[in-house]
């Protein structure tokens, strides 16, 4: 599910639009998406329906497009928290992103779905936030979200 290719650690960033342009271009760099301004607009869009600052600290933008080749899971841990308009009123500094292909509804729900499961869980948000490894976070997050 995720790919050690697909996780950002100390990401310098001073707005929602600015990370969620940098996190996204990691799937660009993967060959993961077709076209990057398109895709950063779909999870903008898709933002500005409803804040996806789910609170203690973390986000899950999320978005379709028919410019998004399979589904992606990317993470990033920011150097310095993002006000994301989160429902407990604190600033982001530490993503999930979830992309999907246009025609595969179902499959973000699902990743949100047990991703949001496990966010309830402080022992889950404070390992995210604190391995310091990329291959120990993907190891740890995929083996949580089997």
């Amino acid at each position: 599910m995720l790919d050690s290719q697909h996780v950002l650690f100390h990401v310098t960033t001073d707005s929602q639009e600015d990370t969620i342009r940098k996190v996204v271009a990691l799937a660009a760099d993967t060959g993961r998406i077709k076209d990057i301004s398109a895709v950063v607009q779909a999870v903008l869009d898709r933002e500005q329906e409803g804040t996806t600052g789910f609170g203690k600290g973390i986000a899950i933008p999320h978005g379709k497009s028919d410019q998004v080749k399979e589904p992606t899971l990317l993470f990033a841990r920011l150097a310095n928290p993002v006000d994301w308009n989160s429902l407990d009123g604190n600033p982001v500094d530490t993503l999930f992103v979830i992309l999907v292909p246009a025609d595969a509804a179902t499959e973000h729900l699902k990743i949100l779905s047990k991703l949001a499961r496990k966010l309830m869980h402080d022992d889950f948000v404070q390992q995210i936030k604190s391995i310091a490894s990329t291959e120990a976070l993907v190891q740890y997050v995929n083996a949580e979200l089997q």
